[in-house]
């Protein structure tokens, strides 16, 4: 009887929890999958910061760009970039959706060992689409410390998990050479954000985050 009794509260338990799941916990945002490098544009030497909004379809498919944060002539050497990259998409219920994944990405200045690195000034964000999700937007960012003694350059691609609470929880590389990878994950796990919504509730979410390290041809800035 005992027995019974436990297996039936056990039952009761996880009828319980099923209810109270959310919407928000069935709801899963639009992943990357595979990236690759992000040009500095020639003839500039501007660092800054750009970002955007990435529509990916429930096939995964890249369907639109909006730009949020935009620096010319950075956003569209951004823009071109995500074009090739792929994703997946975001999931409702166990169910591919059409999703929206936020791209922000920092063109650091070459600056080793952070001698005279520059304060990082964020442009304000565009104003958005509605919609039921709406990704974690970018309030706080630093410049990555170009490591010493290393020629490398290129773009290091990150997975950011943001957190209910807008704090960054994890950072995965996605792509980009390992002597920039530690700079740039170190810079990244400072960055703060305002947590994505789904339907009005703050819920975590993952933000790609790409930092776009120059030649050391083209100096301290």
């Amino acid at each position: 009887m005992t027995r019974c009794w436990a297996v039936l509260s056990g039952m009761l338990l996880l009828a319980v929890a099923a209810l109270a799941q959310t919407g928000a916990e069935k709801y899963h945002a639009a992943k990357i999958v595979q990236a690759g490098d992000i040009p500095y544009p020639i003839n500039t030497r501007t660092p800054g910061f750009v970002s955007l909004d990435a529509v990916v379809d429930s096939s995964g498919k890249l369907q639109n760009m909006i730009v949020v944060r935009d620096v010319p002539p950075l956003t569209d050497a951004v823009q071109t970039s995500v074009k090739n990259w792929q994703f997946s998409p975001a999931m409702d219920g166990g169910q591919a959706v059409t999703g929206v994944v936020q791209i922000d990405v920092a063109f650091n200045p070459f600056n080793p060992s952070g001698v005279g690195l520059p304060g990082a000034s964020l442009q304000p964000p565009n104003a958005t689409g509605g919609g039921d999700f709406q990704p974690a937007n970018l309030q706080n960012a630093t410049y990555a410390t170009y490591p010493p003694n290393t020629v490398a350059y290129g773009t290091v691609v990150l997975q950011v998990r943001v957190g209910s609470d807008g704090k960054v929880h994890r950072v995965t590389a996605v792509s980009g050479k390992a002597e920039l990878s530690a700079a740039a994950i170190a810079a990244a796990k400072t960055w703060a954000f305002a947590p994505a919504t789904y339907k009005g509730k703050p819920v975590g979410s993952d933000v790609v985050v790409a930092f776009v390290f120059p030649q050391p041809q083209a100096g301290t800035q």
